[in-house]
């Protein structure tokens, strides 16, 4: 199950990747990487489905992206404020999805997203084209 490639896997990958998987995306999590505003932002969307009343366990649904995130490689902009600035100003994104980009350029990662804008970018794929890669049915 292990590749070479590395897959940078964003906010709006998470939850999909863990609906398809299941428990088995342990057996990949070492082709996963994912950036540390990640997990603040699961927690966001957890927290809000929660008090709109889609989500009845938080705790149950908070300790299993606990789990599962928590074997996943958490990289961080580092020193990459202004860059990501400039790549959000040069392509009018969130400085959120830049960071993505950054990391990805940075670091030689595929960028998994779901989000229609950040797949423009030529360092993204769908969720889909990397269960193909991965050869994951």
């Amino acid at each position: 199950m292990a590749s070479s490639t590395k897959y940078l896997i964003d906010a709006s990958a998470i939850y999909p990747l863990i609906l398809k998987l299941r428990e088995k995306v342990l057996l990949y999590e070492d082709n996963f990487v994912i950036l540390d505003l990640t997990i603040y932002e699961v927690g966001n969307v957890v927290w809000k489905e929660y008090q709109r009343g889609k989500i009845r366990d938080p705790t149950s649904v908070m300790k299993m992206f606990e789990e599962i995130m928590g074997g996943v490689e958490k990289l961080n902009i580092g020193k990459g404020m202004l860059e990501i600035f400039e790549i959000a100003a040069k392509n009018n994104i969130t400085f959120y999805d830049a960071s993505y980009i950054y990391i990805a350029r940075k670091r030689g990662l595929k960028l998994v997203t779901e989000d229609h804008d950040l797949l423009n970018f030529p360092e993204a794929i769908s969720l889909e084209t990397m269960f193909k890669e991965l050869k994951i049915q």
